[in-house]
């Protein structure tokens, strides 16, 4: 098992955090591809180099980059070509800090595949797939929005390698609820139970998963939802670790806990709980 975790959670440095990361013992970090005072996109590929290399010196990896958490829709015209020049360019950034992966939420994907915005997601993450299998890149989506079988079929009809999945188990029972709180969607809690179920969701996904989000969360049936600690929430965990193992995951799991009074502790009390997994 890879562990890796977010070294700005909490607020912190991300240097401060990078060493929180190696005392851990953890073997990476999932680092912002742009923005914040790492700010690697707008940096030269010497500066990228040379964060890289005093992330490697102490023990760790980059388990991937982090982009587009809501900024960004796939779909829609507005801003489109743009949006695909911007994931070329986080190709970019990918390769020369994360062996040429990177996560992102791409918008909300319809269920219709005959709608003309499947159509603008299938181009889109076309064009930004086939960019990265020219230069090595691999853009992982994010679970949540979609159900996993909608997110299989988008992979399955663009056909790139360089189109892969970043499984986040909590976010498919945070997304249901969110997106009825906002008067996108109706939300029935047996029916979400059934399309977002994580266990089954990953079970669908995962020939395709090559990135992880160690989280959880609670999904309730009067439309509300709680990201909670790791090994406390409705994602049954030691059931996805079994399945990761079954299917021979090498990947990371990279703990990501954005709430909570006490992140950081969150964040430890989270590497103790998937070690605890591992030993069985």
């Amino acid at each position: 098992m890879k562990i890796a975790i977010i070294p700005t959670t909490g607020g912190a440095d991300p240097y401060d955090g990078m060493r929180v990361a190696a005392e851990l013992g953890v073997e990476g970090v999932h680092i912002g591809a742009f923005g914040g005072p790492l700010d690697l996109e707008r940096r030269s590929r010497s500066e990228r180099l040379g964060i890289l290399a005093r992330i490697r010196d102490l023990g760790l990896e980059v388990s991937s980059l982090i982009a587009w958490g809501g900024s960004v829709d796939l779909g829609k015209e507005e801003g489109l070509d743009e949006n695909i020049a911007w994931g070329q360019r986080i190709n970019e950034t990918a390769v020369d800090m994360a062996g040429g992966l990177w996560m992102a939420h791409v918008g909300v994907m319809p269920e219709d595949a005959s709608s003309p915005v499947w159509a603008r997601f299938q181009d889109s993450l076309g064009r930004i797939a086939r960019h990265g299998e020219r230069i090595g890149a691999t853009l992982a989506m994010e679970t949540g929005p979609e159900t996993p079988a909608t997110v299989r079929r988008m992979i399955e009809e663009i056909g790139s390698p360089s189109l892969r999945v970043n499984f986040d188990p909590a976010n498919l029972l945070i997304w249901p609820p969110y997106l009825a709180q906002h008067g996108k969607a109706d939300f029935d809690f047996d029916d979400a139970w059934s399309r977002f179920n994580p266990v089954e969701g990953l079970r669908t996904l995962i020939p395709y998963v090559v990135h992880v989000h160690a989280k959880d969360s609670v999904m309730r049936r009067d439309c509300t939802f709680d990201e909670v600690p790791l090994g406390d929430g409705m994602t049954n965990w030691p059931e996805l670790h079994r399945i990761f193992v079954e299917h021979g995951y090498t990947g990371f799991y990279a703990i990501e806990r954005e709430c909570g009074e006490d992140a950081m502790g969150d964040v430890r009390r989270a590497v103790a709980y998937l070690r605890g997994l591992e030993a069985g």
